[in-house]
């Protein structure tokens, strides 16, 4: 898939997930982000890491809520913004692993080509993180050492922040001494745009313009106070934005 075609998915879908809290159209979005990453990812390693971040900003958002007057309806509107945000970081971590950041970079204009060099590092950054999380606790589980719990995390988080400052080095030597930035550009070859690529990227921006339309008109339950309420408009949207997982005839 074109990468315009994926930012535009990974763009409608963050706005439908942060625009709202009900329940019946954060379940299907999740499912849609989990399902698009799965299916399209290069490298299921920054899947795995943002859906744990997601787990995590769901309990840490309820757990908030407990430092304060305790009741069933403010627990319920703690979980729900944990669950939006939980939706947005599965989202972005769809498009992290679905996403080739090399293409993204081609993609930028002559002047923007420093930002774009600087976005495409770091989204590299996810799937290099927890290659290197995975190789170390594999080798600890050898050495016999534990792999589990708080007294671990040291153990773990030291060599993978010392192989992180390592490949930074690594990469920083390689660039300069290919002469980045003393240079012009060279000139890539683009990506083919095709069909599905137009058609994804317009169902998505439909879908998520019905979701924009829905905050800034009101109505179709799209907060947590019309949690009963679901529209099936937006649900249509919903169905907009599974467009990357549906069937194309190969070329």
């Amino acid at each position: 898939m074109h990468q315009v075609a994926l930012l535009s998915w990974a763009m409608a879908a963050g706005l439908a997930a942060a625009l709202t809290t009900n329940p019946f159209y954060l379940a299907p979005l999740g499912a849609a982000a989990l399902a698009v990453g799965s299916s399209l990812a290069r490298d299921r390693g920054p899947l795995r890491s943002f859906a744990l971040a997601a787990a995590l900003a769901v309990a840490l958002r309820t757990a908030l809520a407990l430092l304060g007057p305790v009741s069933r309806g403010s627990l319920a509107a703690a979980a729900l913004e944990g669950a939006r945000l939980a939706v947005v970081l599965l989202v972005v971590g769809a498009f992290n692993a679905a996403s080739d950041p090399g293409a993204l970079l081609r993609l930028a204009p002559g002047r923007w080509h420093e930002l774009a060099l600087a976005v495409s590092l770091a989204l590299s950054i996810a799937p290099r993180t927890a290659e290197a999380a995975a190789r170390v606790r594999e080798a600890q589980r050898l050495r016999g050492l534990p792999t589990s719990g708080w007294r671990a995390l040291p153990a773990l988080a030291v060599p993978v922040l010392e192989t992180g400052m390592e490949e930074a080095v690594t990469l920083a030597e390689s660039m300069d001494a290919r002469g980045h930035g003393s240079g012009p550009r060279t000139r890539y070859r683009p990506e083919p745009w095709g069909p599905r690529d137009a058609l994804v990227a317009a169902a998505c921006a439909a879908g998520g313009a019905g979701f924009l339309a829905a905050e800034l008109l009101g109505g179709g339950g799209i907060d947590a106070t019309g949690a009963g309420h679901v529209s099936f408009a937006l649900l249509g949207a919903l169905g907009l934005l599974t467009s990357p997982l549906w069937p194309w005839p190969r070329r």
